[in-house]
């Protein structure tokens, strides 16, 4: 077996590993995905489309995760009964499909290497348990969207042979992604108008003619898509009741307190992902000839990485500074690391790495190839040891099940007829 299979087959395994060892308590069960498994519970078993109030239909559910991630939670619910690893099956596909895709997509726009690199950077760096895909096994928005949308690139790719069969299933996946997540449509729209832009200014009709069809498709996609929606689920859905202020607590928060926190865990954990980002920016930049932007990989490339960077950028700028809004980001983000270490370390040549990093300390020479051979055994050797700690203590210290015995307890503990008041909807979903 030759060695890039071999290391492939390890990163299988180890995703593997991680997405069916204790699908009930790691992570532990909390707020915003108790709040999804309610309401797929009350679609299956009540036809409600949303969260209870004493025991009746409220309008009142507030969601921020669309449709397409809670009706394969429902289907879940519906061939497997209803629970917490019934719950998260879903999310271990989307997972999965994710982790494909963007394996599929680091390798039309690289080469196998950066591909199994992309998967490596996913494993075995993303440093905190937060931004760790595995753990995205969860009912919530981040890894559907995700999958929404590297499903829709990979579909574009394709379509730049055979528009006709492939166009159509790219704007219906972005619809999906739009649909899931409110945070996905302002960074989509950017990562599609930033090509369509220069292609428009070089006069490359037929890319700007699949870019815009692309974008206004999409747009138009999602808003069909939910009132297909409304369609399917009528009156089993009410309207739902606002938040005032909502959108100035999550996503455009100018306090400096919170912007310092943002700041410091991109100095920690989104590190790896920024160095990748500026690297394919000032490549790009570098590259910017006449014939940019002629081929299909090229155009998907540049569409991620804008993607990926002002979502990036609007997190350390705007967000509320909480570490799952940095994951997508880094999730995207990761083919971009695995090009620059793969260019660091001479297509990550071990032997290469140690020889220029050590010439490099003994005689105080540093060039490219010196300085970014030391640049990637620092990142390598900080970020992989604090991953594998960081899941140790995910799956061993931190796993908790407490929220189920407390359930049990309150279901067979108390009389039937009475009213438990409670605000944890993880704990609600379960009763």
């Amino acid at each position: 077996m030759r060695k890039d299979s071999f290391v492939l087959l390890l990163l299988c395994i180890l995703a593997g590993v991680l997405l069916i060892l204790r699908p009930t308590q790691v992570p532990p069960l909390w707020f915003d995905e108790g709040w999804n498994l309610s309401v797929a519970r009350n679609w299956v078993e009540l036809r409600h489309y949303g969260q209870l109030l004493s025991g009746e239909p409220t309008s009142a559910y507030n969601l921020n995760v669309g449709f397409p991630a809670i009706a394969p939670i429902a289907l879940s619910f519906r061939l497997f009964g209803v629970g917490v690893w019934q719950g998260r099956l879903a999310g271990v596909f989307f997972v999965l499909g994710a982790l494909v895709l963007i394996y599929y997509l680091a390798g039309r726009l690289y080469n196998r290497r950066v591909a199994i690199g992309t998967l490596a950077v996913l494993l075995l760096m993303p440093a905190w348990a937060e931004t760790h895909p595995v753990l995205y096994r969860q009912a919530l928005g981040e890894m559907p969207a995700l999958f929404y949308l590297l499903a829709g690139f990979a579909c574009f790719l394709s379509a730049w042979h055979r528009p006709l069969w492939f166009a159509p299933l790219a704007v219906g996946f972005w619809g999906l992604a739009l649909m899931t997540k409110p945070q996905v449509p302002p960074f989509f729209t950017v990562s599609l108008l930033v090509p369509l832009s220069i292609t428009l200014f070089r006069r490359r009709w037929r890319v700007v003619g699949l870019l815009a069809a692309g974008l206004f498709g999409s747009l138009v996609g999602s808003q069909l898509l939910g009132k297909l929606q409304e369609l399917l689920l009528g009156s089993r859905m009410l309207p739902p009741a606002p938040i005032p202020g909502l959108y100035y607590v999550s996503a455009f928060v100018p306090v400096a307190a919170v912007r310092i926190a943002a700041l410091l865990v991109t100095l920690t954990v989104g590190l790896p992902a920024l160095f990748g980002l500026c690297y394919a920016v000032w490549k790009s930049v570098g590259h910017c000839e006449e014939a940019f932007l002629n081929t299909g990989p090229e155009v998907v490339r540049l569409a991620l990485l804008a993607l990926a960077s002002s979502w990036f950028a609007w997190y350390v700028s705007l967000s509320a500074g909480w570490v799952r809004y940095l994951f997508p980001a880094m999730f995207l983000g990761s083919i971009f690391v695995a090009a620059l270490l793969h260019d660091l370390t001479a297509g990550f040549s071990l032997s290469s790495t140690i020889k220029h990093g050590g010439y490099a300390l003994r005689h105080w020479r540093f060039n490219f190839q010196g300085a970014g051979a030391l640049l990637a055994i620092v990142l390598i050797s900080s970020m992989v040891p604090t991953t594998l700690r960081a899941l140790y203590r995910s799956y061993v210290v931190d796993a908790d099940a407490s929220v189920l015995q407390v359930a049990d307890f309150l279901n067979t503990q108390t009389v039937t007829d009475a009213v438990i008041e409670t605000y944890d909807s993880e704990l609600f979903f379960l009763l």
